[in-house]
């Protein structure tokens, strides 16, 4: 389907150099999947995201501040908002101008930029099936004129992120099942948001990302490494692209040096703390059982690709150990073949079968598992 337009949509020439910055453990999914990934709108760092000021809507809906029911209506139209911007997918990119550490600390300290171009990009989208846009993200509320526009509202962020320069590629998923009212109490009162007492329904899957395909020789352009990745990681992010073949010139950032400061004098200077690191998640038994019940549909053929895209994504982990969810999913597509009489992949098998025993060992002092609904389809490949 083609690239939609937008409302006071922005866009640069199309031979415009776009950046797209990652860590390595992004690089190593990018590579393993060849596909891009899309995280929902609601859940960016920046909770404002895809919201426009209060000021902003009082003054075009007319709304007094302080009237009671005015604030009421305000807090309904936030509210509603914020719940139709789950249904956004969004990819950041970078509108190539210079070099700047503040881009490498914030989204590929370890890793690698991906260059390629604003058409090439748009090319992509073009593929796909899902309604797709795409442009130029403005900052500030100079821009916006007096109108109500959700898409407006997607493609603004605070003027504070102006120096990102960012080119913003979105998907838009709807759910038709997909519960509305959410920010709305028991007392019939509205919220500028969703409420935790109105969670989705059980079988709205709560996907927090869309993955599409793509052909990424056609896509990325270069690859340049970061000025701070180790030599372990500039030696796997070489074996990476000789392994998928890519021609494509590989470069070391311009800002590497004697002069440039380490990553920890560079985040010490700007007060920058080094971010947590995030929670491992544990799929449920009823997940699994769903999970095993899908992939018996399936072609022992079928099983065993999937079973090795999604080791080939986690060999390179931490101590060569996938993680906990994702050794619970390839230990259920293990016994998914053995059940079959199919050949054992035997690439990870071992690995998974080590992070078994660890799980084993931790025993009932475990995490209890979060909600990660909807992961079986992603698994299978399939877009939800």
């Amino acid at each position: 389907m083609p690239v939609k337009s937008y409302y006071s949509q922005k866009e640069p020439n199309s031979d415009a150099v776009i950046w797209r910055f990652m860590d390595l453990r992004k690089f190593r999914d990018l590579m393993a999947s060849e596909e891009l990934y899309f995280r929902r709108a609601d859940l960016f760092d920046d909770e404002s995201e895809g919201l426009p000021p209060e000021q902003y809507v009082q003054r075009v809906l007319g709304l007094d501040p302080w009237d009671i029911k005015d604030r009421i209506s305000l807090n309904n139209h936030l509210g509603s908002l914020a719940e139709s911007r789950e249904m956004r997918y969004i990819t950041c990119w970078h509108l190539y101008r210079n070099e700047t550490l503040a881009m490498w600390e914030g989204y590929g300290h370890d890793g690698v930029a991906i260059i390629s171009r604003y058409d090439l990009l748009k090319a992509a989208l073009d593929q796909l099936i899902d309604e797709t846009h795409l442009g130029l993200v403005q900052y500030g509320t100079a821009h916006l004129t007096n109108r109500f526009n959700a898409l407006e509202f997607i493609t603004t962020k605070q003027k504070k992120y102006e120096t990102e320069y960012e080119v913003r590629a979105m998907l838009t998923c709807i759910n038709p099942l997909d519960g509305g009212n959410r920010h709305i109490d028991l007392n019939n009162v509205p919220h500028p948001h969703a409420l935790p007492m109105n969670p989705r329904h059980p079988w709205v899957s709560d996907c927090m990302r869309r993955r599409r395909r793509i052909v990424l020789k056609e896509l990325a352009q270069g690859v340049v490494i970061s000025p701070w990745a180790e030599p372990d990681n500039v030696e796997e992010i070489e074996l990476w692209n000789r392994y998928k073949g890519f021609s494509v010139p590989r470069q070391h950032s311009e800002l590497r040096g004697d002069k440039t400061p380490t990553l920890e004098e560079y985040r010490k200077h700007l007060g920058i703390k080094k971010p947590p690191p995030e929670p491992e998640m544990k799929a449920a038994t009823h997940e699994l059982d769903h999970f095993y019940e899908e992939l018996s549909t399936l072609t022992p053929e079928r099983v065993r690709f999937l079973y090795r895209q999604r080791g080939e994504k986690c060999r390179l982990e931490p101590n060569s150990l996938p993680s906990t969810l994702d050794a619970q999913y390839l230990g259920t597509t293990l016994k998914v073949l053995k059940a079959n009489g199919g050949r054992f992949p035997g690439r990870m098998a071992g690995a998974v079968r080590r992070r078994s025993r660890k799980l084993k060992a931790i025993g009932s002092s475990a995490p209890a598992a979060p909600n990660v609904a909807g992961k079986t389809k992603c698994l299978l490949g399939r877009p939800v």
